[in-house]
């Protein structure tokens, strides 16, 4: 298994985002772009998974049982560098089990999404703790045993 996890792991670097030729830089003046592009992105769902921009499949990664803590660790590390080179990021607990972790990063790959040149972050909440892909780890369990349900949304945007 060793040997495949090593191979994997180069797959993933390999699926790191290409440096882009020539950065553009953002002029004060420019700035106003960027709400135009905001307004196109409420409008329109994706198009693609994830899994179709940076070109690895589920089915690449082995069952978290198989592997071992450090395997894990490993294929983690450089899974969430190869999203952070797409300007992607999750936001997964730090008190999430490393074989959990594991899972849901890899079900990022099913997540229709955007590139942009923005950091975007993969909300795997569901809001609703029953449900939720985090499990026991969902965050708003307690946020909901404190707050009444109607206050979800400013949950939801931070507020």
């Amino acid at each position: 298994m060793e040997a495949y996890v090593r191979h994997l792991i180069s797959d993933i670097q390999e699926a790191e985002r290409p440096e882009e030729p020539g950065i553009q830089y953002v002029f004060p003046e420019m700035l106003d772009d960027g709400a135009e592009e905001d307004d196109r992105w409420s409008e329109t769902e994706p198009t693609h998974t994830f899994s179709y921009y940076c070109g690895l499949q589920k089915e690449l990664f082995p069952p978290a049982h198989l592997l071992s803590s450090l395997q894990l660790d490993n294929i983690c590390q450089a899974f969430s560098k190869m999203m952070f080179t797409w300007n992607l990021d999750t936001d997964i607990p730090d008190q999430v089990p490393l074989s959990k972790k594991y899972q849901l990063l890899i079900s990022t790959l099913d997540i229709k999404t955007e590139i942009s040149n923005s950091l975007m972050t993969f909300e795997l909440c569901s809001v609703d703790p029953p449900s939720c892909p985090l499990g026991e780890y969902c965050v708003c369990k307690e946020f909901l045993k404190d707050e009444p349900l109607e206050n979800i949304d400013d949950y939801q945007h931070g507020e």
